[in-house]
Protein backbone atom coordinates (compact mmCIF):
# COMPACT_ATOMS: atom_id res chain seq x y z
CA UNK A 1 0.00 0.00 0.00
CA UNK A 2 1.25 3.45 -0.91
CA UNK A 3 0.85 6.25 1.66
CA UNK A 4 -0.96 3.74 3.85
CA UNK A 5 -3.80 3.37 1.34
CA UNK A 6 -5.11 0.24 -0.34
CA UNK A 7 -4.99 0.80 -4.12
CA UNK A 8 -7.63 -0.89 -6.28
CA UNK A 9 -7.99 -1.37 -10.03
CA UNK A 10 -11.26 -2.21 -11.80
CA UNK A 11 -11.38 -4.40 -14.91
CA UNK A 12 -14.61 -4.13 -16.88
CA UNK A 13 -17.19 -1.36 -16.90
CA UNK A 14 -19.60 -3.47 -14.87
CA UNK A 15 -17.12 -3.10 -11.99
CA UNK A 16 -17.86 0.61 -11.73
CA UNK A 17 -21.11 -0.36 -9.99
CA UNK A 18 -19.02 -1.28 -6.92
CA UNK A 19 -17.21 2.06 -6.90
CA UNK A 20 -19.11 3.72 -4.04
CA UNK A 21 -18.50 0.72 -1.79
CA UNK A 22 -14.84 0.50 -2.75
CA UNK A 23 -14.55 4.16 -1.76
CA UNK A 24 -16.40 3.72 1.53
CA UNK A 25 -13.15 4.18 3.48
CA UNK A 26 -11.58 7.18 1.68
CA UNK A 27 -8.78 7.58 4.20
CA UNK A 28 -7.68 3.96 3.73
CA UNK A 29 -8.56 2.85 0.18
CA UNK A 30 -8.74 4.36 -3.28
CA UNK A 31 -9.54 3.30 -6.83
CA UNK A 32 -6.56 4.27 -8.96
CA UNK A 33 -6.99 2.39 -12.26
CA UNK A 34 -9.68 1.31 -14.71
CA UNK A 35 -9.37 -1.25 -17.51
CA UNK A 36 -11.92 -1.56 -20.32
CA UNK A 37 -11.49 -2.77 -23.90
CA UNK A 38 -14.20 -0.44 -25.25
CA UNK A 39 -12.37 2.85 -25.82
CA UNK A 40 -15.41 5.10 -25.39
CA UNK A 41 -16.54 3.33 -22.21
CA UNK A 42 -12.98 3.44 -20.89
CA UNK A 43 -12.66 7.17 -21.39
CA UNK A 44 -16.11 8.01 -20.04
CA UNK A 45 -15.70 5.71 -17.04
CA UNK A 46 -12.34 7.11 -16.01
CA UNK A 47 -13.33 10.73 -16.49
CA UNK A 48 -16.78 10.48 -14.91
CA UNK A 49 -15.50 8.75 -11.80
CA UNK A 50 -12.17 10.51 -11.43
CA UNK A 51 -10.00 7.43 -11.88
CA UNK A 52 -6.48 8.67 -12.71
CA UNK A 53 -5.15 5.80 -14.85
CA UNK A 54 -6.87 3.75 -17.54
CA UNK A 55 -5.84 0.71 -19.57
CA UNK A 56 -7.15 -1.18 -22.58
CA UNK A 57 -5.33 -4.41 -21.69
CA UNK A 58 -5.73 -6.47 -18.50
CA UNK A 59 -2.08 -7.50 -18.34
CA UNK A 60 -1.08 -3.84 -18.61
CA UNK A 61 -3.34 -3.16 -15.64
CA UNK A 62 -1.60 -5.90 -13.65
CA UNK A 63 1.79 -4.50 -14.61
CA UNK A 64 0.85 -1.28 -12.86
CA UNK A 65 3.02 -1.49 -9.77
CA UNK A 66 0.67 0.74 -7.82
CA UNK A 67 -2.13 -1.78 -7.36
CA UNK A 68 -2.90 -4.00 -4.36
CA UNK A 69 -6.25 -5.42 -5.50
CA UNK A 70 -8.23 -5.97 -8.70
CA UNK A 71 -11.96 -6.16 -9.40
CA UNK A 72 -12.61 -8.69 -12.19
CA UNK A 73 -15.93 -7.62 -13.73
CA UNK A 74 -15.43 -8.90 -17.27
CA UNK A 75 -17.40 -11.59 -19.19
CA UNK A 76 -17.80 -14.94 -17.43
CA UNK A 77 -15.21 -16.92 -19.44
CA UNK A 78 -12.52 -14.40 -18.40
CA UNK A 79 -13.14 -14.59 -14.66
CA UNK A 80 -10.79 -17.48 -13.89
CA UNK A 81 -7.98 -16.65 -16.36
CA UNK A 82 -7.87 -13.05 -15.17
CA UNK A 83 -8.31 -13.87 -11.48
CA UNK A 84 -5.48 -16.40 -11.63
CA UNK A 85 -3.18 -13.91 -13.37
CA UNK A 86 -4.04 -11.26 -10.80
CA UNK A 87 -3.38 -13.62 -7.88
CA UNK A 88 -0.05 -14.67 -9.36
CA UNK A 89 0.81 -10.99 -9.68
CA UNK A 90 0.24 -10.59 -5.95
CA UNK A 91 -3.16 -8.87 -6.13
CA UNK A 92 -6.24 -9.49 -4.04
CA UNK A 93 -9.31 -10.28 -6.20
CA UNK A 94 -12.99 -9.40 -6.14
CA UNK A 95 -14.64 -11.40 -8.94
CA UNK A 96 -18.03 -11.06 -10.57
CA UNK A 97 -20.31 -14.10 -10.81
CA UNK A 98 -20.06 -16.84 -11.67
CA UNK A 99 -16.62 -17.70 -10.32
CA UNK A 100 -15.82 -20.15 -13.16
CA UNK A 101 -17.29 -21.76 -16.27
CA UNK A 102 -16.07 -25.34 -15.73
CA UNK A 103 -15.24 -27.66 -12.86
CA UNK A 104 -11.62 -27.78 -14.00
CA UNK A 105 -11.52 -23.98 -13.73
CA UNK A 106 -12.94 -24.21 -10.21
CA UNK A 107 -10.00 -26.35 -9.09
CA UNK A 108 -7.45 -24.14 -10.86
CA UNK A 109 -8.90 -21.06 -9.19
CA UNK A 110 -8.82 -22.78 -5.81
CA UNK A 111 -5.16 -23.73 -6.30
CA UNK A 112 -4.25 -20.19 -7.32
CA UNK A 113 -5.95 -18.61 -4.30
CA UNK A 114 -4.30 -21.00 -1.85
CA UNK A 115 -0.88 -20.60 -3.47
CA UNK A 116 -1.09 -16.80 -3.49
CA UNK A 117 -2.02 -16.19 0.13
CA UNK A 118 -4.19 -13.34 -1.16
CA UNK A 119 -7.86 -12.63 -0.50
CA UNK A 120 -10.46 -13.75 -3.04
CA UNK A 121 -14.11 -12.72 -2.74
CA UNK A 122 -17.08 -13.42 -4.98
CA UNK A 123 -19.14 -10.33 -5.81
CA UNK A 124 -22.55 -11.94 -5.24
CA UNK A 125 -24.59 -8.79 -4.67
CA UNK A 126 -27.95 -10.52 -4.12
CA UNK A 127 -26.69 -11.70 -0.74
CA UNK A 128 -26.76 -8.03 0.26
CA UNK A 129 -30.30 -7.11 -0.76
CA UNK A 130 -31.90 -5.55 2.29
CA UNK A 131 -34.63 -8.18 2.64
CA UNK A 132 -32.07 -10.98 2.36
CA UNK A 133 -29.86 -9.41 5.01
CA UNK A 134 -32.84 -9.03 7.36
CA UNK A 135 -34.01 -12.63 6.86
CA UNK A 136 -30.45 -13.80 7.39
CA UNK A 137 -30.23 -11.92 10.68
CA UNK A 138 -33.54 -13.39 11.88
CA UNK A 139 -32.28 -16.85 10.91
CA UNK A 140 -29.03 -16.25 12.80
CA UNK A 141 -31.05 -15.29 15.87
CA UNK A 142 -32.90 -18.59 15.61
CA UNK A 143 -36.28 -16.99 14.96
CA UNK A 144 -37.17 -19.56 12.28
CA UNK A 145 -36.04 -22.51 14.40
CA UNK A 146 -34.14 -25.16 12.47
CA UNK A 147 -33.91 -24.28 8.77
CA UNK A 148 -34.57 -27.14 6.38
CA UNK A 149 -35.88 -25.70 3.09
CA UNK A 150 -35.21 -22.63 0.97
CA UNK A 151 -36.02 -21.30 -2.49
CA UNK A 152 -34.52 -18.79 -4.87
CA UNK A 153 -35.82 -17.70 -8.26
CA UNK A 154 -34.22 -15.58 -10.97
CA UNK A 155 -36.92 -14.82 -13.55
CA UNK A 156 -35.36 -12.18 -15.77
CA UNK A 157 -36.07 -12.07 -19.50
CA UNK A 158 -32.80 -10.78 -20.97
CA UNK A 159 -32.95 -11.99 -24.58
CA UNK A 160 -31.83 -8.56 -25.79
CA UNK A 161 -28.42 -9.24 -24.21
CA UNK A 162 -27.77 -12.33 -26.32
CA UNK A 163 -26.94 -10.35 -29.50
CA UNK A 164 -24.85 -7.28 -30.18
CA UNK A 165 -25.92 -4.24 -32.21
CA UNK A 166 -25.01 -6.02 -35.45
CA UNK A 167 -27.02 -9.11 -34.52
CA UNK A 168 -24.02 -11.28 -33.70
CA UNK A 169 -23.95 -13.47 -30.57
CA UNK A 170 -22.55 -12.01 -27.37
CA UNK A 171 -20.64 -14.04 -24.78
CA UNK A 172 -23.94 -14.56 -22.96
CA UNK A 173 -25.35 -16.41 -25.97
CA UNK A 174 -22.81 -19.18 -25.39
CA UNK A 175 -22.04 -19.18 -21.66
CA UNK A 176 -25.48 -18.39 -20.25
CA UNK A 177 -28.04 -19.62 -22.80
CA UNK A 178 -25.91 -21.82 -25.01
CA UNK A 179 -26.14 -24.70 -22.55
CA UNK A 180 -28.86 -26.37 -20.54
CA UNK A 181 -28.99 -26.27 -16.76
CA UNK A 182 -28.68 -23.64 -14.06
CA UNK A 183 -25.98 -21.67 -15.86
CA UNK A 184 -26.52 -18.46 -13.88
CA UNK A 185 -27.79 -19.52 -10.50
CA UNK A 186 -25.62 -17.84 -7.87
CA UNK A 187 -28.01 -14.88 -7.43
CA UNK A 188 -30.68 -17.31 -6.24
CA UNK A 189 -28.55 -19.93 -4.56
CA UNK A 190 -26.04 -17.65 -2.84
CA UNK A 191 -28.53 -15.72 -0.74
CA UNK A 192 -30.27 -18.89 0.49
CA UNK A 193 -26.95 -20.62 1.23
CA UNK A 194 -25.95 -17.55 3.23
CA UNK A 195 -28.98 -18.12 5.46
CA UNK A 196 -28.13 -21.77 6.06
CA UNK A 197 -24.45 -20.93 6.51
CA UNK A 198 -25.28 -18.41 9.24
CA UNK A 199 -26.65 -21.30 11.28
CA UNK A 200 -24.09 -23.96 10.37
CA UNK A 201 -20.84 -22.79 8.71
CA UNK A 202 -19.88 -26.43 8.03
CA UNK A 203 -22.99 -27.07 5.93
CA UNK A 204 -22.45 -27.54 2.19
CA UNK A 205 -24.20 -28.72 -0.97
CA UNK A 206 -23.68 -32.45 -1.43
CA UNK A 207 -25.55 -33.15 -4.69
CA UNK A 208 -27.78 -31.50 -7.27
CA UNK A 209 -30.37 -32.61 -9.76
CA UNK A 210 -31.80 -30.51 -12.58
CA UNK A 211 -34.66 -30.67 -15.10
CA UNK A 212 -35.94 -28.18 -17.67
CA UNK A 213 -38.98 -27.30 -19.74
CA UNK A 214 -37.25 -27.30 -23.13
CA UNK A 215 -36.50 -24.29 -25.32
CA UNK A 216 -39.90 -22.94 -26.36
CA UNK A 217 -39.86 -19.14 -26.29
CA UNK A 218 -36.56 -18.63 -28.10
CA UNK A 219 -35.55 -21.89 -29.87
CA UNK A 220 -32.46 -20.20 -31.34
CA UNK A 221 -30.76 -20.97 -28.04
CA UNK A 222 -30.48 -24.38 -26.44
CA UNK A 223 -31.24 -23.11 -22.95
CA UNK A 224 -34.54 -24.21 -21.40
CA UNK A 225 -37.11 -21.50 -20.79
CA UNK A 226 -37.15 -22.61 -17.15
CA UNK A 227 -34.65 -24.83 -15.37
CA UNK A 228 -35.19 -26.10 -11.84
CA UNK A 229 -32.20 -27.21 -9.77
CA UNK A 230 -32.61 -29.05 -6.48
CA UNK A 231 -29.65 -28.86 -4.12
CA UNK A 232 -29.51 -31.36 -1.28
CA UNK A 233 -27.24 -30.31 1.54
CA UNK A 234 -24.98 -32.70 3.38
CA UNK A 235 -27.48 -32.69 6.27
CA UNK A 236 -30.32 -33.68 3.94
CA UNK A 237 -31.88 -30.20 3.83
CA UNK A 238 -33.10 -28.88 0.49
CA UNK A 239 -32.77 -25.75 -1.64
CA UNK A 240 -34.71 -25.21 -4.86
CA UNK A 241 -33.46 -22.80 -7.54
CA UNK A 242 -35.49 -21.75 -10.57
CA UNK A 243 -33.69 -20.01 -13.43
CA UNK A 244 -35.61 -18.42 -16.30
CA UNK A 245 -33.97 -15.91 -18.65
CA UNK A 246 -36.32 -16.53 -21.59
CA UNK A 247 -40.01 -16.49 -20.68
CA UNK A 248 -42.28 -13.61 -21.68
CA UNK A 249 -43.29 -12.26 -18.29
CA UNK A 250 -42.51 -9.39 -15.89
CA UNK A 251 -39.12 -9.60 -14.20
CA UNK A 252 -38.87 -11.28 -10.80
CA UNK A 253 -35.13 -11.69 -10.27
CA UNK A 254 -35.17 -11.77 -6.47
CA UNK A 255 -37.85 -14.12 -5.18
CA UNK A 256 -36.84 -16.14 -2.13
CA UNK A 257 -38.51 -18.32 0.46
CA UNK A 258 -37.36 -19.99 3.67
CA UNK A 259 -38.93 -22.61 5.91
CA UNK A 260 -37.87 -23.59 9.40
CA UNK A 261 -39.40 -25.50 12.27
CA UNK A 262 -40.73 -22.29 13.86
CA UNK A 263 -41.28 -19.89 10.99
CA UNK A 264 -41.43 -19.14 7.30
CA UNK A 265 -40.58 -16.32 4.91
CA UNK A 266 -41.79 -15.56 1.39
CA UNK A 267 -40.59 -12.64 -0.71
CA UNK A 268 -43.10 -10.52 -2.60
CA UNK A 269 -44.23 -11.71 -6.00
CA UNK A 270 -44.94 -8.14 -7.14
CA UNK A 271 -42.29 -5.40 -7.28
CA UNK A 272 -42.71 -2.76 -4.60
CA UNK A 273 -44.62 -4.98 -2.19
CA UNK A 274 -42.98 -6.20 1.03
CA UNK A 275 -42.20 -9.81 1.75
CA UNK A 276 -44.14 -11.66 4.41
CA UNK A 277 -43.11 -13.62 7.44
CA UNK A 278 -44.61 -15.89 10.07
CA UNK A 279 -42.90 -16.84 13.30
CA UNK A 280 -44.57 -18.89 16.01
CA UNK A 281 -44.30 -21.63 18.59
CA UNK A 282 -46.36 -24.18 16.64
CA UNK A 283 -49.06 -24.52 19.31
CA UNK A 284 -52.24 -26.17 17.99
CA UNK A 285 -54.42 -23.19 18.94
CA UNK A 286 -51.99 -20.55 17.66
CA UNK A 287 -53.37 -18.21 14.98
CA UNK A 288 -51.06 -18.28 11.98
CA UNK A 289 -51.18 -15.06 10.01
CA UNK A 290 -48.54 -13.52 7.77
CA UNK A 291 -46.90 -10.29 8.85
CA UNK A 292 -45.02 -7.81 6.70
CA UNK A 293 -41.26 -8.31 6.73
CA UNK A 294 -41.01 -4.57 7.33
CA UNK A 295 -42.38 -5.15 10.84
CA UNK A 296 -38.98 -6.67 11.65
CA UNK A 297 -36.79 -3.85 10.26
CA UNK A 298 -35.41 -3.15 13.72
CA UNK A 299 -33.52 -6.44 13.48
CA UNK A 300 -31.38 -5.21 10.58
CA UNK A 301 -27.73 -5.02 11.66
CA UNK A 302 -26.86 -1.58 13.00
CA UNK A 303 -24.20 -0.89 10.38
CA UNK A 304 -26.65 -1.80 7.63
CA UNK A 305 -29.25 0.67 8.95
CA UNK A 306 -26.58 3.36 9.26
CA UNK A 307 -25.52 2.89 5.64
CA UNK A 308 -28.97 2.29 4.14
CA UNK A 309 -29.36 5.64 2.37
CA UNK A 310 -25.86 5.58 0.91
CA UNK A 311 -26.24 1.99 -0.22
CA UNK A 312 -29.64 2.47 -1.84
CA UNK A 313 -28.18 5.12 -4.13
CA UNK A 314 -26.20 2.35 -5.87
CA UNK A 315 -27.33 -0.59 -7.98
CA UNK A 316 -29.19 -3.78 -7.08
CA UNK A 317 -30.92 -2.35 -4.03
CA UNK A 318 -27.66 -1.42 -2.35
CA UNK A 319 -26.09 -4.82 -2.99
CA UNK A 320 -23.34 -3.41 -5.18
CA UNK A 321 -22.33 -0.94 -2.48
CA UNK A 322 -22.10 -3.57 0.23
CA UNK A 323 -20.09 -5.95 -1.96
CA UNK A 324 -17.43 -3.31 -2.58
CA UNK A 325 -17.42 -2.18 1.04
CA UNK A 326 -17.18 -5.72 2.42
CA UNK A 327 -14.25 -6.52 0.15
CA UNK A 328 -12.29 -3.45 1.21
CA UNK A 329 -13.14 -3.98 4.87
CA UNK A 330 -11.85 -7.55 4.72
CA UNK A 331 -8.56 -6.36 3.25
CA UNK A 332 -8.12 -3.49 5.69
CA UNK A 333 -8.82 -5.67 8.73
CA UNK A 334 -7.07 -8.81 7.42
CA UNK A 335 -10.22 -10.85 8.06
CA UNK A 336 -11.83 -13.49 5.80
CA UNK A 337 -14.23 -12.06 3.23
CA UNK A 338 -17.93 -12.86 3.71
CA UNK A 339 -18.05 -14.82 0.42
CA UNK A 340 -14.71 -16.60 0.28
CA UNK A 341 -13.20 -18.92 -2.29
CA UNK A 342 -14.95 -22.01 -0.90
CA UNK A 343 -18.40 -20.42 -0.99
CA UNK A 344 -17.68 -19.07 -4.47
CA UNK A 345 -16.69 -22.49 -5.76
CA UNK A 346 -19.54 -24.36 -4.07
CA UNK A 347 -22.23 -22.03 -5.46
CA UNK A 348 -20.63 -22.02 -8.90
CA UNK A 349 -20.01 -25.77 -8.98
CA UNK A 350 -23.64 -26.50 -8.10
CA UNK A 351 -24.70 -24.83 -11.35
CA UNK A 352 -22.00 -26.59 -13.34
CA UNK A 353 -23.07 -29.96 -11.91
CA UNK A 354 -26.68 -29.12 -12.80
CA UNK A 355 -25.58 -29.04 -16.45
CA UNK A 356 -24.34 -32.61 -16.09
CA UNK A 357 -27.56 -33.62 -14.35
CA UNK A 358 -29.95 -32.21 -16.96
CA UNK A 359 -27.89 -33.74 -19.76
CA UNK A 360 -28.35 -37.13 -18.11
CA UNK A 361 -32.08 -36.97 -17.50
CA UNK A 362 -31.95 -35.31 -14.09
CA UNK A 363 -29.78 -37.84 -12.27
CA UNK A 364 -28.20 -36.57 -9.01
CA UNK A 365 -24.64 -35.30 -9.44
CA UNK A 366 -22.24 -35.00 -6.50
CA UNK A 367 -20.82 -31.51 -5.97
CA UNK A 368 -17.08 -31.52 -5.17
CA UNK A 369 -15.93 -30.43 -1.75
CA UNK A 370 -13.16 -27.98 -2.63
CA UNK A 371 -11.78 -28.08 0.90
CA UNK A 372 -10.81 -31.70 0.32
CA UNK A 373 -7.72 -31.85 -1.92
CA UNK A 374 -8.25 -35.59 -2.37
CA UNK A 375 -11.23 -34.81 -4.60
CA UNK A 376 -9.09 -32.84 -7.03
CA UNK A 377 -9.06 -34.71 -10.38
CA UNK A 378 -5.69 -36.25 -11.13
CA UNK A 379 -6.12 -35.28 -14.79
CA UNK A 380 -5.58 -31.62 -14.00
CA UNK A 381 -2.20 -29.96 -14.23
CA UNK A 382 -0.17 -29.83 -11.03
CA UNK A 383 -1.48 -27.24 -8.55
CA UNK A 384 -0.23 -23.72 -9.26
Amino acid sequence: MANGKLRIGIAGKRGLAFLAGLRAFPQSAEVTAFCETDAAARQIGAQTHGIPRSFADFDALLADGNLDAVVVATPMPLHVPQSVRALRAGKHVLSEVTAAVSLDECWRLRDAVLASGKTYMLAENYCYLEANVLVGELARQGRFGELYYGEGEYLHEVRALHHDAEGGPTWRAFWQVGARGCTYGTHSLGAVRHWFQAIDPAERIARVTCLGTGARTDPEHWHDDTSVMLCQLRSGKLIKVRLDMMSNRPHLPSYYALQGTQGAYEAARVEGEPGRIWIGANRPDEPRQWRSLQDFDAHLPADWRALAQEARATGHGGGDYHVGRAFVQALLTSTPPPIDIYAALEWTAAGLCSQLSIANGGVPIAVPDFRDARQRPVSLDAPV
